[in-house]
Order: structure tokens, then sequence, then C-alpha cells
């Protein structure tokens, strides 16, 4: 089974008509309009934004929404390997607005795409790099970006949560359904990579769906990694923006040449 697969029994609702989707995105813009007042992402006539990973564009086109409410226009560009989750983004915008899909993955050569003034990687979704991916991946949005561009990553402290508050367990029920279950269990450490493999069983019948590698990251080691490539690196808290359904974000700027 591709990944794509095992992701359509594990995935988060990010269709925009789920009621779960709508409260993210509406989290999603109100951290934006918090982070605007602050100054912490670059405004101007017209912002070129860049969704990774980005499923239907949910956090671009939360940004593209919060900028038109401060009177700025903005150039999205969505980028992810399901075709069908893109074609979705329009759902989510009130307003006409340039926008390009691409379909490929966000360790592709992103220049063709060209420059960016904000980069989003929103959704959790650094537990799919190692630490050699993440570096080629954060080498690849500082090509891609503005000399005052930033990248905003939403992430939470997996290696806090897992590790040293003890949360880690071997086998989780991922997925609860009327007619099935999905449960992981756990399958191995690589220490070459750094990473846990879980296979994913679906029950009754327990037949394997499929098996992911996973990174547990603490946000320092996130941040870290940026500081490499960026002039600031910092990390924002759930406590210190205090938004609903938001995580802590890392924001790195001024990527360094």
């Amino acid at each position: 089974m591709s990944l794509e697969e095992l992701y359509s029994y594990l995935r988060s609702s990010i269709d925009p008509r789920e009621e779960a989707a709508q409260r993210r995105f509406m989290g999603a813009r109100a951290f934006f309009n918090w982070a605007i007042k602050r100054e912490l992402i670059p405004y101007g006539r017209e912002v070129k934004i860049l969704d990774l990973c980005a499923g239907t564009g949910l956090a671009g086109a939360a940004l593209v929404e919060t900028l038109r409410e401060w009177g700025y226009n903005a150039k999205l560009t969505i980028l992810d390997r399901r075709k069908e989750d893109l074609m979705k983004v329009d759902e989510w915008l009130s307003g006409e607005t340039d926008v390009y899909g691409a379909v490929m993955d966000c360790l592709d050569d992103l220049t063709k795409l060209g420059k960016f003034d904000v980069a989003l990687l929103w959704g959790y979704t650094m537990p799919h790099f190692d630490p050699y991916q993440a570096a080629e991946l954060f080498r690849n949005v500082a090509k891609v970006l503005e000399s005052h561009g930033v990248f905003l990553l939403e992430e939470m402290d997996r290696f806090g949560a897992f590790f040293y508050r003890k949360g880690y367990r071997e086998i989780v029920m991922e997925v609860r359904r009327e007619d099935y279950s999905v449960i992981s269990l756990d399958e191995g450490y690589d220490p070459i990579r750094g990473v846990i493999r879980r296979g994913y069983y679906r029950i009754p019948g327990f037949e394997k769906v499929g098996e992911i590698e996973t990174r547990y990251w603490d946000l320092a080691g996130i941040a870290g990694i940026g500081k490499a490539l960026f002039e600031d690196a910092e990390i924002i808290t759930r406590r210190k923006h205090g938004v609903i359904h938001v995580g802590d974000v890392i924001r790195l700027a001024k990527p360094l040449r």
C-alpha cells in the first residue's frame, strides 16, 4: 500500500466541508492576524506565499484571507503529492486569488516555482522527515525565499511528550470507525536515520495496511537546523500566541546567502 493510500485511513480531516477542518482554518487565520500585528510576517502590495505539503491549501488560504482583510493582495502556490486535495483550495477562498497548484514533493527542486515572501509548513508534518531530509528541506526553502522572507512551521515537541513525559506507546489505536479500526505497532528503530518504524494494521482481520518511518522531533532540534540556514530562529509557543487550534510555531527568517 502506498503512503497516500495509508493516509486515506489516518490523516485528520482537511476537507473544507468538515467542521474540524473549518476550526483549523479559523485558528490559522487568528494566528496569522496576530503575527501580522507584530510584524512577524512580511507584507506589502502583493505577498508571494508558498504552502508546502499543503493538502487542501488550508494554511496558505488562511494567510491569503488574513492579508486580504489587512488590504494586501497575495499570490499563492500550493504544493502536495495529492492532486485531488490541491483542487479543493478554492473552497477556502472568499474572493478571486492568483493560485498555482504544483503536484510535487517538497524535497524536489523548488526553484522552478519562483521566489516567495512566506513559506508555510502547517499541520505537524515534520515527523515525515528524518534529520537529513529536514536539512535538505530547509535548504530548499531558503533558496526560494526573498532576503526578507519567513518560513513558518506549525509543530509540537514530540520528544518531550513521548519520551520525557513517557507518553510513548508500543501499541496505539490510530483510527476507530463503525466497521473497522486501525492500530499501529512499534516495529523497530533505525539509529542511522534516527527514525522509528511503525506498522499499521486494520482490524478485525489484522491486515497490514502500511508502515511509516517517524522522527519524533523536539522544537529546539528543528529550530537548530533552521538556525544554520536562517539568520533568525524563534519558537513561538502556544502559550505565547494564545490561539486555539494552532500548535507551537517555529519562525525562521532572513535566509543566509
